[in-house]
């Protein structure tokens, strides 16, 4: 008879272990899933011209040129060659006045700036500013080509 209690004993402890094992089961089963993530809707990479901030400025006055590379993404990074080119309109005619290249870092979240400072405008007239951005990989391959172009008088 006390083995027969015994053995009841273990044997509904065991079963109800065998249930809240199920149970811890069907629980971690029903939380491990997750719904699709949404994709974030992919804007286009923009380059603009965002210094000198003012359309005027003196002949000579030192000046921050520089590009804002906006909504780029690249999980790796990649190479920003940024060809500044310079064209001054004297006499009612447009000139190649000066170039420049500048190299940059690009990332995802990173600053995304091509910038130097110049005191390199002597010449009074209008003054065309343009900036082409070559995208490379580490292996210095070109990948893309944005541009953009802003217009300023000198005085």
């Amino acid at each position: 008879m006390l083995i027969l209690i015994i053995f009841s004993i273990v044997f509904i402890k065991s079963k109800q272990t065998k249930q809240t094992a199920k149970q811890e089961v069907n629980i971690s089963e029903e939380s491990t899933e997750i719904p699709p993530a949404e994709e974030k809707e992919k804007k286009p990479v923009e380059v603009k011209i965002i210094s000198p901030e003012e359309e005027v400025f003196q002949a000579r006055q030192a000046r921050m040129w520089s590009a804002k590379i906006e909504n780029f993404e690249d999980e790796y990074g990649k190479f920003g060659f940024c060809e500044w080119r310079f064209y001054l309109n004297e006499n009612n005619e447009e000139t190649l006045y000066k170039e420049q290249t500048i190299r940059t870092v690009l990332s995802t979240g990173g600053d995304n700036t091509c910038a130097f400072t110049s005191t390199f405008i002597e010449k009074i007239g209008k003054l065309r500013v343009e900036v082409t951005v070559l995208v490379k990989d580490f292996g210095e391959n070109l990948v893309d080509t944005y541009k953009a172009e802003r217009n300023y008088i000198v005085d």
